[in-house]
């Protein structure tokens, strides 16, 4: 199948240093290029086109501007079909339109794309059509149950253009699960995450483990509040805590890292800077609180990637596939569990014994393109 023309929607496009999702969009922007389809994307906000041909429907971003949030929102609980909407996706004249993350687009564009006579494939990646933060919990941490009105309001508006999503991809069963009613018409498809493994060939982690690396979003929901509350009992065992990401709890780990003898902190990173912080890490770590739903996250895949054994919080979709990684060992993300485990690792037998065990996942990418591939087949051929 080629010659044809693939619209993929992303909030934040295929600028694969965005996050997850974006990576994902990126992949599958290129790869069915090289199949010989005509892609474009559909962005909410600005992006980093990075060569790709990209459509951007609003000038700001959520991020640094808060009108735009607050419209966001709004937009999320009408979900009304806009002309600025209807003339992105008419001018990109796609055979399909393959949905991703939603923020600023809203569910609206499944509508958009049902009056133009254009079947619709949509990812999960996340809890978005659940949760106004996406995280289904509280900006403190805590775990929060969709309020039946006001959450469940919002939902129902969402969902009230499902029946245009005629197939629907998650990253996970646990997704599925967690969306279980709102497409009951779809066919439904689990694909899990790609990850590419370094460029370069890493030297294997040290004979101790002295360094602990976490690489991600500074928040609460991935527990960096918690691995903070670490660092004392992690320096009497003789282990380095290294950090590297953004988020809103940046200003506390930079004060760790003041404060802390072993606690450095390295900002974002990406590219060579990116593959040196995995290099010079032992281990890596995963403490999320939320439930991840990805089955396992990106994160963890490239630790594993890296040749490095990775200590993963058992939630969310980790549940699923977390006995099936090698080098991937369960740890509840509470202080205690996290010193405990690292204490375990420092003992040289179970040590040498884990690094022995890490195996790359499996990145093929053809293998996972065709998977999506089979997919759209499906979709035109109903069409």
């Amino acid at each position: 199948m080629s010659d044809r023309r693939l619209l993929l929607v992303n909030a934040h496009g295929a600028d694969e240093f965005s996050g997850g999702a974006e990576r994902y969009v990126a992949q599958l922007a290129d790869g069915f290029a090289e199949r010989g389809f005509d892609v474009e994307i559909l962005s909410a906000f600005p992006s980093h086109p990075r060569g790709r041909r990209v459509t951007t429907l609003h000038d700001t971003d959520w991020r640094t501007n808060r009108g735009r949030r607050i419209a966001n929102h709004l937009g999320d609980l009408l979900s009304v079909p806009t002309r600025k909407l209807e003339e992105a996706v008419a001018r990109a004249r796609p055979d399909l339109v393959h949905t991703n993350n939603l923020p600023g687009l809203s569910t609206a564009v499944w509508r958009v794309a049902q009056r133009q006579g254009v079947p619709v494939v949509h990812t999960l990646h996340d809890y978005h059509l659940l949760c106004p933060r996406v995280t289904l919990m509280q900006p403190d941490g805590s775990h929060c149950r969709p309020h039946p009105f006001l959450c469940g309001v919002r939902t129902r508006r969402l969902a009230r253009w499902a029946p245009a999503v005629s197939h629907l991809v998650a990253v996970s069963e646990h997704l599925l699960a967690r969306h279980a009613g709102l497409f009951p018409a779809a066919e439904k498809h689990v694909i899990r995450l790609l990850v590419a493994p370094p460029k370069s060939r890493l030297e294997p982690p040290r004979e101790r483990l002295t360094t602990l690396g976490y690489l991600g979003s500074l928040e609460r929901t991935k527990g960096i509040d918690r691995l903070l509350e670490t660092a004392p009992a992690l320096a009497r065992l003789g282990c380095e805590l290294r950090i590297a990401g953004h988020g809103r709890l940046r200003e506390e780990v930079e004060a760790a890292a003041a404060r802390e003898p072993n606690v450095s902190y390295e900002g974002t990173v990406s590219g060579e800077k990116k593959e040196r912080f995995f290099a010079e890490s032992d281990a890596g770590i995963v403490p999320s609180v939320w439930e991840e739903p990805g089955a396992p996250s990106m994160t963890v895949l490239e630790w594993l990637a890296a040749g490095r054994p990775v200590l993963v919080s058992p939630r969310g979709g980790a549940v699923e596939v977390i006995d099936e990684l090698d080098g991937a060992v369960a740890v509840a993300p509470e202080v205690d569990a996290i010193v405990r485990a690292v204490e375990e690792l420092t003992a040289p037998d179970r040590w040498n014994d884990l690094v022995s065990r890490v195996r790359g996942p499996a990145s093929n990418l053809d293998e996972w393109l065709s998977a999506h591939e089979r997919v759209y087949e499906e979709v035109l051929a109903r069409r």
